[in-house]
């Protein structure tokens, strides 16, 4: 059996649909409503959908438990955001930062659910790394953003295809489409291009930001519907082409 016909197998039960840059507690009930089962925080400071902890915080506490949240970092050089240390990941996150070993089993095994922790967020979601042994392991899990041609120098993490960093940039799908790991793909997807990118490249999952905004950090109700049917469509029909 090939990697692209093992990967869309059981996809539609677990296919992750995750809608980041949400700043406010309406465009998360806007994003779940839609069908999206994971919701992204920014917390880098220059963002223009960075959003304060606190305020994310209290978001999480009225989402449904089965919804996956992440908190969106950039890591430069072992440090978290803008010259804040590592340890802040404890901290603010209760997490337990170390570095350098793997986190866990492969993306088409993890349940979407969030693990239990102090922590409110289920997973973290880590620009700027260069390398694996910049990765803190912590009792999360962790997704790596990466573009195609470095996704290699993170083995034995799970990975976001990303090189937009919000500005709806895609990633060369040709290159994409080499990759021979399962992978969440994120960066210039709209409704329109969704479903093509699903049926060529067979993600795990798919990530959107800009794709689904009026502004930045305000979404749009009916760009996240139809963005959210396309999914659905594109995974449903994959899956009954298998039976």
């Amino acid at each position: 059996m090939s990697f692209r016909q093992n990967s869309r197998l059981s996809r539609a039960e677990t296919f992750l649909i995750k809608v980041c840059g949400i700043t406010n507690l309406d465009d998360a009930f806007r994003s779940i409503d839609s069908g999206a089962n994971a919701l992204g925080f920014n917390f880098y400071p220059k963002s223009p959908r960075y959003i304060d902890p606190v305020k994310a915080e209290k978001i999480t506490q009225d989402l449904p438990n089965h919804v996956l949240t992440v908190a969106v970092m950039v890591v430069r050089g072992g440090e978290i955001g803008r010259g804040e240390p590592t340890a802040r990941l404890n901290r603010t996150f209760g997490a337990r930062p170390r570095f350098g070993r793997p986190t866990g089993p492969p993306l088409q095994s993890r349940r979407l659910a969030p693990t239990n922790s102090p922590s409110p967020f289920g997973a973290f979601q880590l620009h700027g790394l260069q390398s694996a042994s910049e990765i803190p392991d912590m009792d999360k899990r962790i997704f790596i953003a990466t573009s195609p041609t470095s996704a290699s120098r993170f083995p034995n993490h799970e990975i976001l295809i990303d090189i937009s960093w919000g500005t709806g940039k895609k990633a060369d799908w040709g290159e994409v489409a080499k990759l021979r790991r399962p992978f969440i793909l994120s960066g210039g997807l709209t409704a329109e291009n969704v479903a093509e990118a699903i049926e060529l490249l067979y993600p795990a999952g798919v990530d959107v930001c800009s794709g689904v905004e009026r502004s930045p950090g305000v979404k749009d109700a009916m760009k996240l519907k139809r963005f959210v049917e396309n999914v659905r469509g594109a995974v449903g029909g994959a899956a009954r082409r298998e039976q």
